[in-house]
């Protein structure tokens, strides 16, 4: 079973629960993206996961990446697709374990953890309803030949010098002028999450909000 840290939903209500996963970028842990719970919906359980591989003390990762000589990085496509079926096990038997909703399943992924989202999103189809994915890019090896089942808010940073731009301006802009189901937005922003771009992803997870 993969790490985690949880905030059960606060309320009264009785049916399960609706939930967010959140999966945090290379070299960070499962504390990062939980700095957010306090902003986000008390109706919600909000379960940070952390990724399995361990790089240093308090860094991880998903799967691994191997630097080029160009100052970018490569993946091993195999190794990266058995991520996604760990991540997807996992969130299965949280679900089961705290009674969660299975019809209300939303991804938060920064980076890797939004690359990660993306392939979960348009592989398991129906097991995801929302993604948020933040600076991350849609992976070649996925299949988005099919309209989404999913809702996604994407956003990047255009001065990014991790995942440049243009890479998400390749991979998730033509999706989302394809498919309404996607919401894509650019901030003059480096490889992080800014304000401006959090509170539209509360506006956002509230407006979708069943």
């Amino acid at each position: 079973m993969v790490s985690y840290r949880i905030r059960k939903a606060i309320s009264e209500q009785e049916n399960r629960r609706p939930a967010i996963f959140l999966l945090h970028g290379y070299g960070s842990n499962a504390d990062d993206l939980f700095s957010f719970t306090p902003y986000l919906p008390e109706s919600h359980t909000i379960i940070a996961l952390q990724a399995p591989l361990t790089l240093a003390p308090g860094s991880h990762a998903w799967y691994p990446l191997y630097p080029k000589a160009d100052g970018t990085f490569d993946s091993d496509v195999e190794t990266a697709w058995k991520a996604v079926e760990f991540l997807m096990e996992n969130i299965e038997k949280l679900i089961e374990k705290y009674a969660l909703n299975s019809k209300d399943i939303t991804l938060l992924g920064f980076s890797q953890g939004a690359i990660l989202s993306w392939a979960l999103a348009f592989s398991k189809s129906n097991k995801i309803r929302r993604i948020v994915a933040l600076s991350g890019v849609v992976h070649e090896s996925v299949d988005t030949s099919k309209a989404p089942t999913f809702l996604a808010y994407a956003a990047h940073g255009t001065e990014d010098a991790v995942i440049p731009i243009n890479k998400a301006r390749n991979t998730i802009l033509p999706l989302a002028k394809k498919y309404k189901e996607i919401d894509y937005h650019e901030f003059h922003d480096g490889h992080g999450v800014s304000q401006e771009n959090f509170n539209l992803v509360l506006q956002w997870l509230n407006k979708t909000a069943l």
